[in-house]
């Protein structure tokens, strides 16, 4: 499975990541019926199908052609949004050159450098939290 040539993953609520692969697009139908049986395989590969024959040209537009194929309902609100601050952060990790991110959660507003990895990545940086006792704080 590790060359296939058909493959849809999914991260769970949890954090877990599973992948449903195939060499073929038998083989890959016949995994998928495997683990959601008939009527799921067959929904998920007409949901497949008409997100890519919209052609979206926009993550949101993707989102809402799966939303939509899915039957997916609206989610609340997070708790906690952020809004990316301009200008260099000053901080690196292994990674590279660290990002100012600010935002405010449910205990107040927050700010901290982020690694640059994408998001997941098993070696990935952890955040380095500016407290708002910190001098820093009001210059970032």
């Amino acid at each position: 499975m590790a060359n296939a040539n058909f493959q849809v993953s999914s991260k769970l609520n949890d954090g877990r990541i599973f992948v449903i692969a195939g060499d073929t697009a038998d083989e890959f139908k016949q995994n998928l019926t495997h683990i959601l049986g008939d009527i799921g395989a067959e929904n998920l590969i007409s949901t497949m199908a008409s997100s890519v024959e919209g052609a979206p040209t926009t993550i949101e537009s993707a989102v809402a052609n799966l939303a939509q194929g899915l039957g997916a309902k609206p989610v609340s609100s997070p708790t906690q949004t952020f809004t990316p601050s301009t200008g260099p952060s000053g901080r690196s990790c292994k990674h590279g050159e660290m990002t100012k991110r600010t935002g405010a959660g449910a205990k107040g507003p927050w700010k901290a450098f982020m690694c640059p990895s994408p998001k997941g990545t098993p070696d990935q940086c952890e955040p380095v939290w500016i407290r708002r006792s910190d001098a820093e704080w009001t210059s970032f």
